[in-house]
Protein backbone atom coordinates (compact mmCIF):
# COMPACT_ATOMS: atom_id res chain seq x y z
CA UNK A 1 0.00 0.00 0.00
CA UNK A 2 1.58 3.27 -0.79
CA UNK A 3 -0.10 6.99 0.42
CA UNK A 4 0.31 10.00 -0.55
CA UNK A 5 2.23 11.98 1.99
CA UNK A 6 0.12 14.26 4.22
CA UNK A 7 0.17 16.15 7.40
CA UNK A 8 -2.56 14.91 10.19
CA UNK A 9 -2.38 14.14 14.25
CA UNK A 10 -4.39 11.12 14.69
CA UNK A 11 -7.08 11.01 17.89
CA UNK A 12 -6.20 8.28 20.36
CA UNK A 13 -8.37 5.39 21.13
CA UNK A 14 -9.24 2.45 18.39
CA UNK A 15 -10.37 3.57 15.54
CA UNK A 16 -13.86 3.11 13.75
CA UNK A 17 -12.46 1.13 10.70
CA UNK A 18 -10.69 -1.26 13.56
CA UNK A 19 -14.02 -1.80 15.46
CA UNK A 20 -15.99 -2.47 12.03
CA UNK A 21 -12.92 -4.99 11.40
CA UNK A 22 -12.82 -6.98 14.64
CA UNK A 23 -17.02 -7.17 14.22
CA UNK A 24 -16.08 -8.45 10.46
CA UNK A 25 -13.41 -10.74 12.14
CA UNK A 26 -15.85 -11.84 14.82
CA UNK A 27 -18.60 -12.82 12.87
CA UNK A 28 -16.59 -14.41 10.20
CA UNK A 29 -15.26 -16.45 12.96
CA UNK A 30 -18.82 -17.53 14.25
CA UNK A 31 -19.82 -18.15 10.53
CA UNK A 32 -16.78 -20.88 9.76
CA UNK A 33 -17.11 -22.83 12.81
CA UNK A 34 -20.98 -23.46 12.16
CA UNK A 35 -19.85 -25.16 8.74
CA UNK A 36 -19.57 -21.97 6.84
CA UNK A 37 -15.47 -22.59 6.40
CA UNK A 38 -15.18 -22.27 2.45
CA UNK A 39 -17.86 -19.44 2.34
CA UNK A 40 -15.88 -17.35 4.81
CA UNK A 41 -12.95 -17.77 2.91
CA UNK A 42 -14.37 -16.72 -0.32
CA UNK A 43 -15.34 -13.48 1.65
CA UNK A 44 -12.07 -12.67 3.02
CA UNK A 45 -10.33 -13.49 -0.59
CA UNK A 46 -13.48 -10.93 -2.08
CA UNK A 47 -12.57 -8.78 0.52
CA UNK A 48 -8.86 -8.99 0.05
CA UNK A 49 -9.17 -8.38 -3.48
CA UNK A 50 -11.58 -5.62 -3.47
CA UNK A 51 -9.53 -2.10 -3.73
CA UNK A 52 -12.32 0.13 -3.06
CA UNK A 53 -13.23 -1.85 0.33
CA UNK A 54 -9.37 -1.76 1.47
CA UNK A 55 -8.92 2.28 0.22
CA UNK A 56 -12.23 3.14 2.01
CA UNK A 57 -10.97 1.55 5.00
CA UNK A 58 -7.74 3.06 5.54
CA UNK A 59 -8.84 6.36 4.36
CA UNK A 60 -11.24 6.08 7.62
CA UNK A 61 -8.92 5.14 9.80
CA UNK A 62 -6.32 7.75 8.88
CA UNK A 63 -9.23 10.36 8.96
CA UNK A 64 -8.40 10.98 5.25
CA UNK A 65 -10.34 10.80 1.85
CA UNK A 66 -10.78 8.18 -0.11
CA UNK A 67 -8.96 10.09 -2.51
CA UNK A 68 -6.22 10.92 -0.16
CA UNK A 69 -5.15 6.91 -0.61
CA UNK A 70 -3.26 4.79 -2.94
CA UNK A 71 -3.61 1.29 -2.75
CA UNK A 72 -1.63 -1.27 -5.24
CA UNK A 73 -3.30 -4.29 -5.27
CA UNK A 74 -0.58 -7.09 -6.97
CA UNK A 75 -1.39 -10.35 -8.55
CA UNK A 76 -2.19 -12.63 -5.25
CA UNK A 77 -2.73 -16.24 -4.51
CA UNK A 78 -6.22 -15.62 -3.61
CA UNK A 79 -7.22 -14.36 -6.74
CA UNK A 80 -5.79 -17.57 -8.70
CA UNK A 81 -8.17 -18.95 -6.55
CA UNK A 82 -11.25 -18.83 -8.91
CA UNK A 83 -12.29 -20.82 -12.20
CA UNK A 84 -14.69 -17.91 -13.22
CA UNK A 85 -12.06 -15.37 -12.51
CA UNK A 86 -12.55 -12.32 -14.79
CA UNK A 87 -8.97 -11.74 -15.12
CA UNK A 88 -6.33 -13.93 -16.39
CA UNK A 89 -4.83 -16.01 -13.37
CA UNK A 90 -2.98 -18.86 -12.76
CA UNK A 91 -3.48 -22.11 -10.78
CA UNK A 92 -0.65 -21.94 -8.93
CA UNK A 93 -1.68 -20.20 -5.45
CA UNK A 94 2.42 -20.34 -4.96
CA UNK A 95 3.88 -16.57 -5.12
CA UNK A 96 7.21 -15.79 -4.21
CA UNK A 97 7.90 -13.53 -1.09
CA UNK A 98 10.10 -10.93 -1.05
CA UNK A 99 13.19 -12.38 0.34
CA UNK A 100 13.45 -14.72 -3.12
CA UNK A 101 13.36 -11.70 -5.48
CA UNK A 102 17.19 -11.84 -5.50
CA UNK A 103 17.37 -15.00 -7.81
CA UNK A 104 14.15 -15.17 -9.90
CA UNK A 105 14.83 -18.81 -10.61
CA UNK A 106 12.87 -22.13 -8.50
CA UNK A 107 15.30 -24.60 -7.33
CA UNK A 108 14.72 -27.76 -8.80
CA UNK A 109 13.89 -30.11 -5.64
CA UNK A 110 15.85 -32.76 -4.76
CA UNK A 111 13.49 -35.44 -4.41
CA UNK A 112 14.16 -38.47 -6.52
CA UNK A 113 11.41 -41.25 -5.17
CA UNK A 114 9.74 -39.16 -3.01
CA UNK A 115 6.28 -37.79 -3.69
CA UNK A 116 5.12 -34.66 -1.75
CA UNK A 117 1.35 -33.30 -1.60
CA UNK A 118 1.01 -29.26 -1.16
CA UNK A 119 -2.70 -29.64 0.17
CA UNK A 120 -5.22 -26.74 -0.36
CA UNK A 121 -7.89 -28.91 1.09
CA UNK A 122 -10.03 -29.39 4.22
CA UNK A 123 -9.19 -33.28 3.85
CA UNK A 124 -6.45 -35.36 4.98
CA UNK A 125 -3.76 -36.80 2.42
CA UNK A 126 -1.68 -39.72 3.20
CA UNK A 127 0.94 -40.22 -0.02
CA UNK A 128 2.03 -43.88 1.20
CA UNK A 129 -1.65 -45.17 0.96
CA UNK A 130 -2.11 -43.08 -2.44
CA UNK A 131 0.82 -44.96 -3.74
CA UNK A 132 -0.27 -48.38 -2.23
CA UNK A 133 -3.57 -47.51 -3.92
CA UNK A 134 -2.93 -49.85 -6.95
CA UNK A 135 -4.85 -47.29 -9.40
CA UNK A 136 -3.48 -47.40 -12.54
CA UNK A 137 -4.52 -46.83 -16.42
CA UNK A 138 -3.31 -49.37 -19.26
CA UNK A 139 -4.24 -48.74 -23.10
CA UNK A 140 -6.80 -50.62 -24.04
CA UNK A 141 -8.40 -51.30 -27.77
CA UNK A 142 -7.20 -49.89 -30.95
CA UNK A 143 -8.91 -46.44 -30.16
CA UNK A 144 -7.34 -43.78 -28.80
CA UNK A 145 -6.46 -43.32 -25.13
CA UNK A 146 -5.30 -39.54 -24.04
CA UNK A 147 -7.45 -36.38 -24.66
CA UNK A 148 -5.71 -33.11 -24.51
CA UNK A 149 -6.58 -29.54 -24.02
CA UNK A 150 -5.81 -26.46 -23.18
CA UNK A 151 -8.58 -24.10 -21.05
CA UNK A 152 -6.24 -21.40 -21.34
CA UNK A 153 -4.76 -21.64 -24.10
CA UNK A 154 -3.33 -18.59 -25.02
CA UNK A 155 -0.86 -18.80 -21.83
CA UNK A 156 2.60 -18.12 -23.82
CA UNK A 157 6.29 -18.24 -22.54
CA UNK A 158 8.90 -16.15 -22.40
CA UNK A 159 9.90 -15.42 -26.57
CA UNK A 160 13.82 -15.89 -27.75
CA UNK A 161 15.57 -16.45 -30.66
CA UNK A 162 14.05 -19.57 -31.47
CA UNK A 163 10.73 -18.79 -30.52
CA UNK A 164 10.30 -14.80 -31.33
CA UNK A 165 6.97 -13.32 -30.98
CA UNK A 166 4.86 -10.65 -29.86
CA UNK A 167 2.54 -11.29 -27.11
CA UNK A 168 -0.66 -10.33 -27.84
CA UNK A 169 -1.58 -9.23 -23.86
CA UNK A 170 0.61 -9.75 -21.05
CA UNK A 171 2.05 -13.48 -21.36
CA UNK A 172 -0.62 -14.86 -23.62
CA UNK A 173 -0.83 -15.10 -27.54
CA UNK A 174 -3.71 -16.52 -29.55
CA UNK A 175 -1.03 -17.63 -31.89
CA UNK A 176 -0.81 -21.73 -31.56
CA UNK A 177 2.75 -21.30 -32.69
CA UNK A 178 3.96 -19.62 -29.34
CA UNK A 179 1.06 -20.35 -26.73
CA UNK A 180 0.64 -24.06 -25.01
CA UNK A 181 -1.34 -25.15 -27.87
CA UNK A 182 1.81 -26.09 -29.19
CA UNK A 183 3.24 -27.36 -26.64
CA UNK A 184 0.27 -30.19 -26.74
CA UNK A 185 1.38 -30.56 -30.48
CA UNK A 186 4.41 -31.73 -29.11
CA UNK A 187 2.94 -34.60 -26.17
CA UNK A 188 0.58 -35.26 -28.73
CA UNK A 189 3.94 -36.27 -31.44
CA UNK A 190 5.46 -38.19 -28.13
CA UNK A 191 2.44 -40.08 -27.34
CA UNK A 192 2.09 -41.31 -30.72
CA UNK A 193 6.07 -41.98 -31.00
CA UNK A 194 5.59 -44.41 -28.41
CA UNK A 195 2.40 -46.55 -29.01
CA UNK A 196 -0.43 -44.46 -27.59
CA UNK A 197 -2.83 -42.34 -29.75
CA UNK A 198 -4.06 -39.18 -28.70
CA UNK A 199 -6.71 -36.38 -29.42
CA UNK A 200 -5.76 -32.89 -29.23
CA UNK A 201 -8.41 -30.14 -28.77
CA UNK A 202 -6.24 -26.63 -30.13
CA UNK A 203 -9.38 -24.40 -29.47
CA UNK A 204 -8.12 -21.33 -27.26
CA UNK A 205 -10.88 -21.03 -24.77
CA UNK A 206 -9.87 -17.83 -23.21
CA UNK A 207 -9.59 -15.62 -25.41
CA UNK A 208 -11.40 -12.94 -26.31
CA UNK A 209 -13.14 -13.75 -22.77
CA UNK A 210 -11.12 -15.04 -20.16
CA UNK A 211 -14.51 -15.42 -17.79
CA UNK A 212 -16.02 -18.80 -18.38
CA UNK A 213 -13.13 -20.73 -20.17
CA UNK A 214 -13.47 -23.67 -18.04
CA UNK A 215 -17.29 -24.05 -19.15
CA UNK A 216 -15.88 -23.98 -22.73
CA UNK A 217 -13.12 -26.57 -22.60
CA UNK A 218 -16.00 -28.55 -20.72
CA UNK A 219 -18.02 -28.84 -23.02
CA UNK A 220 -15.50 -30.01 -25.37
CA UNK A 221 -14.29 -32.54 -23.16
CA UNK A 222 -17.31 -34.41 -23.09
CA UNK A 223 -18.22 -33.94 -26.58
CA UNK A 224 -14.89 -35.53 -27.33
CA UNK A 225 -15.43 -38.37 -24.77
CA UNK A 226 -18.83 -38.63 -26.16
CA UNK A 227 -17.17 -39.36 -29.47
CA UNK A 228 -14.27 -41.14 -28.28
CA UNK A 229 -15.00 -43.71 -25.79
CA UNK A 230 -11.43 -45.23 -25.93
CA UNK A 231 -9.95 -42.07 -23.89
CA UNK A 232 -8.47 -43.14 -20.49
CA UNK A 233 -6.56 -40.06 -19.43
CA UNK A 234 -7.67 -36.04 -20.16
CA UNK A 235 -5.06 -34.05 -19.85
CA UNK A 236 -5.20 -30.07 -19.48
CA UNK A 237 -2.15 -28.44 -20.52
CA UNK A 238 -1.17 -25.33 -18.60
CA UNK A 239 1.56 -22.94 -18.49
CA UNK A 240 2.13 -21.74 -14.55
CA UNK A 241 2.80 -17.91 -13.78
CA UNK A 242 4.70 -16.96 -10.92
CA UNK A 243 5.32 -13.42 -9.88
CA UNK A 244 7.84 -11.45 -7.92
CA UNK A 245 6.78 -8.73 -5.98
CA UNK A 246 7.55 -6.03 -8.28
CA UNK A 247 6.34 -8.43 -11.11
CA UNK A 248 9.30 -10.01 -12.53
CA UNK A 249 8.01 -13.38 -13.88
CA UNK A 250 10.33 -16.34 -12.65
CA UNK A 251 10.52 -19.60 -14.28
CA UNK A 252 10.51 -23.05 -12.78
CA UNK A 253 14.20 -24.34 -13.81
CA UNK A 254 15.60 -28.31 -13.15
CA UNK A 255 18.48 -30.05 -15.29
CA UNK A 256 18.25 -33.06 -16.67
CA UNK A 257 21.18 -34.84 -18.46
CA UNK A 258 23.14 -31.07 -18.66
CA UNK A 259 20.16 -29.74 -20.43
CA UNK A 260 17.76 -27.41 -18.42
CA UNK A 261 14.46 -27.43 -18.78
CA UNK A 262 10.89 -26.01 -17.00
CA UNK A 263 9.60 -27.61 -14.51
CA UNK A 264 6.41 -29.52 -14.20
CA UNK A 265 3.51 -29.57 -11.55
CA UNK A 266 0.25 -31.92 -11.18
CA UNK A 267 -2.78 -29.73 -10.21
CA UNK A 268 -5.75 -31.98 -9.03
CA UNK A 269 -9.21 -31.06 -8.53
CA UNK A 270 -11.53 -32.19 -5.67
CA UNK A 271 -15.14 -31.62 -4.26
CA UNK A 272 -13.89 -29.29 -1.70
CA UNK A 273 -15.74 -26.65 -3.01
CA UNK A 274 -18.69 -27.59 -3.22
CA UNK A 275 -19.13 -29.32 -6.68
CA UNK A 276 -19.77 -32.48 -7.44
CA UNK A 277 -16.09 -34.90 -7.90
CA UNK A 278 -17.09 -37.64 -6.57
CA UNK A 279 -13.49 -39.74 -8.28
CA UNK A 280 -11.26 -37.41 -7.21
CA UNK A 281 -9.65 -39.49 -5.28
CA UNK A 282 -9.01 -41.54 -7.70
CA UNK A 283 -7.44 -38.97 -9.68
CA UNK A 284 -5.08 -38.21 -6.69
CA UNK A 285 -4.32 -41.80 -6.40
CA UNK A 286 -3.16 -41.93 -10.02
CA UNK A 287 -1.06 -38.96 -10.51
CA UNK A 288 0.58 -39.58 -7.65
CA UNK A 289 1.92 -42.63 -8.91
CA UNK A 290 2.73 -40.86 -12.28
CA UNK A 291 4.54 -38.46 -9.67
CA UNK A 292 6.42 -41.30 -8.17
CA UNK A 293 7.70 -42.56 -11.78
CA UNK A 294 8.61 -38.84 -13.23
CA UNK A 295 10.78 -38.18 -9.39
CA UNK A 296 12.80 -41.23 -10.15
CA UNK A 297 13.03 -40.93 -14.19
CA UNK A 298 13.98 -37.80 -13.96
CA UNK A 299 14.74 -36.45 -10.32
CA UNK A 300 13.97 -32.74 -10.06
CA UNK A 301 11.74 -32.74 -12.72
CA UNK A 302 8.35 -32.15 -11.00
CA UNK A 303 7.55 -29.83 -8.54
CA UNK A 304 5.02 -31.00 -5.59
CA UNK A 305 1.96 -32.32 -6.72
CA UNK A 306 -0.79 -29.35 -5.77
CA UNK A 307 -4.44 -30.68 -4.14
CA UNK A 308 -6.78 -27.78 -4.63
CA UNK A 309 -10.35 -27.40 -3.65
CA UNK A 310 -11.83 -26.55 -6.86
CA UNK A 311 -12.21 -29.80 -9.80
CA UNK A 312 -10.96 -27.85 -13.21
CA UNK A 313 -13.34 -30.52 -15.48
CA UNK A 314 -11.44 -33.21 -13.13
CA UNK A 315 -14.93 -34.63 -12.98
CA UNK A 316 -15.53 -35.24 -16.63
CA UNK A 317 -13.43 -38.76 -16.36
CA UNK A 318 -11.32 -40.94 -13.88
CA UNK A 319 -8.00 -40.16 -15.08
CA UNK A 320 -8.15 -36.51 -15.22
CA UNK A 321 -5.02 -34.42 -14.81
CA UNK A 322 -4.04 -30.78 -15.14
CA UNK A 323 -0.29 -30.23 -15.92
CA UNK A 324 1.47 -27.04 -15.52
CA UNK A 325 4.28 -26.99 -17.71
CA UNK A 326 7.16 -24.52 -16.92
CA UNK A 327 6.14 -20.78 -15.75
CA UNK A 328 6.04 -17.39 -17.87
CA UNK A 329 9.48 -17.06 -17.29
CA UNK A 330 10.73 -20.22 -19.17
CA UNK A 331 11.30 -20.62 -23.08
CA UNK A 332 8.96 -22.64 -25.15
CA UNK A 333 12.60 -24.58 -25.66
CA UNK A 334 12.89 -25.32 -21.73
CA UNK A 335 8.63 -26.33 -22.06
CA UNK A 336 8.93 -28.58 -24.94
CA UNK A 337 11.91 -30.31 -23.62
CA UNK A 338 10.09 -31.63 -20.68
CA UNK A 339 6.49 -32.14 -22.12
CA UNK A 340 9.00 -35.10 -24.06
CA UNK A 341 10.33 -36.59 -20.89
CA UNK A 342 6.56 -36.43 -19.60
CA UNK A 343 4.80 -38.25 -22.54
CA UNK A 344 7.68 -40.89 -23.14
CA UNK A 345 6.97 -41.39 -19.11
CA UNK A 346 3.45 -41.41 -19.64
CA UNK A 347 3.24 -43.70 -23.00
CA UNK A 348 5.65 -46.26 -21.05
CA UNK A 349 2.75 -46.06 -18.12
CA UNK A 350 -0.08 -46.65 -20.35
CA UNK A 351 1.33 -49.61 -22.23
CA UNK A 352 3.43 -51.01 -19.65
CA UNK A 353 6.88 -50.58 -21.15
Amino acid sequence: MRRRRTTHRRRGGIGLSAAVTLCLAASLLLFARAGGEYAAQSILDDLANNTGFITRAVALELGLTPDDVEVFAPRTAAAARSEDADDPVSESTYIPTESQNDAPVLSAADKAATVTVNNETSYSVDVAACLSSGVSIKAEGGGPQVLIVHTHGSESYAPDAAFPYTPTETERTTDVKYNVVRVGDELQKVLKDNGVKAVHIRDIFDSPTYSGSYDRSLAAIEEALAKYPSIQVVIDVHRDSILTDDGRAYKTSCTVDGTEMAQLMFVVGTDDGGLTHPDWQQNLNYVTGLQYRLNRAYPGLMRPVNLRTQRFNQHARPGSMLVEVGSSGNTMTEALTAIRLFGKTLADDLTGA
